[in-house]
């Protein structure tokens, strides 16, 4: 019999043998997922503490988690994003995955929840659509060179670097224009000391009316997530550029994004963007 309960840090040990079945593409790219701390330590951290957590336990042994959470969009509402699904390949074809995703609905419809995205790899895409998830929209990944991106200089927007947070800010705590859940990932990376960045804030007339952040990915690159509030819109195109224009004292030649496809005329409305749609896919389902 399985068992769906709030995952805890001694499950890490059998979700080890998890992540190396369904992960198995992290091997070639970063050295794959060999010791249990690797896997603690994607379940620790100001981003993460605002994730939902179960795991699926049969015969006393984890064989399967989702991880999700929930956030602000101001024309959707409250929206949940489950961050990840990952079953124990030996039990893939048994309803666990099901079980796992019908309990985090369950949890986020108590928190009001009326709408829960998920981002799937193609090869995942059947599962999700039995589950009464389906495609939504795109995603698009921008890159440009540094260089060409303009500055924007108005006594109108203030930008706030914020120094030292120890958790997520207030005000990241949502989406809007950029991708869902996308802000608070990164942003999360840059408090917990994996990524050497910077958040940002812009302010007009005392109100928050855009956040940012920026990391270094390596020499050459950086990448960004930038977004505005309802009453930010008209100033998408300053809040983008100064959060991209940050990462110039690292000298990097180029900096990228990934955005749901429909808003990339907000970044192509003031410089050259180089734009791929990403394999991955949005789905999303009604509670």
């Amino acid at each position: 019999m399985v068992t769906i309960r709030q995952g805890m840090m001694k499950d890490c040990t059998d979700l080890l043998e998890v992540y190396q079945g369904t992960r198995w593409f992290y091997r070639t790219r970063e050295g794959g997922y060999t010791t249990v701390e690797q896997i603690k330590e994607e379940h620790r951290g100001a981003a993460f503490a605002r994730w939902g957590w179960l795991v699926a336990e049969e015969k006393g042994r984890v064989v399967g988690e989702i991880v999700f959470r929930t956030e602000k969009n101001p024309i959707a509402g409250k929206i949940g994003i489950i961050r990840n699904l990952d079953i124990d390949v030996r039990q893939q074809k048994v309803a666990i995955g099901t079980k796992l995703t019908r309990a985090a609905e369950v949890a986020m419809k108590k928190k009001r929840v009326v709408r829960v995205i998920a981002t799937t790899p193609p090869a995942a895409y059947n599962y999700w659509m039995k589950v009464k998830y389906f495609a939504r929209g795109s995603i698009s990944n921008l890159k440009i060179s540094l260089k060409k991106i303009p500055e924007k200089r108005t006594s109108k927007v203030k930008t706030v670097k914020i120094k030292a947070p120890q958790k997520l800010p207030k005000s990241m705590k949502f989406s809007n224009i950029a991708y869902p859940g996308s802000l608070a990932e990164i942003a999360g990376d840059v408090i917990d000391g994996r990524s050497k960045g910077n958040l940002l804030e812009f302010h007009s007339d005392g109100r928050v009316i855009g956040v940012g952040v920026v990391v270094r990915k390596d020499a050459k690159i950086a990448s960004f997530v930038a977004d505005v509030t309802k009453k930010g819109f008209d100033f998408a195109d300053i809040v983008i550029s100064r959060t991209a224009r940050t990462a110039a004292p690292w000298k990097v030649k180029s900096v990228e994004t990934t955005i749901p496809k429909d808003q990339v005329d907000i970044y192509t409305s003031f410089a050259k963007w180089s734009s791929e749609l990403s394999t991955d896919i949005p789905v999303t389902r009604l509670l």
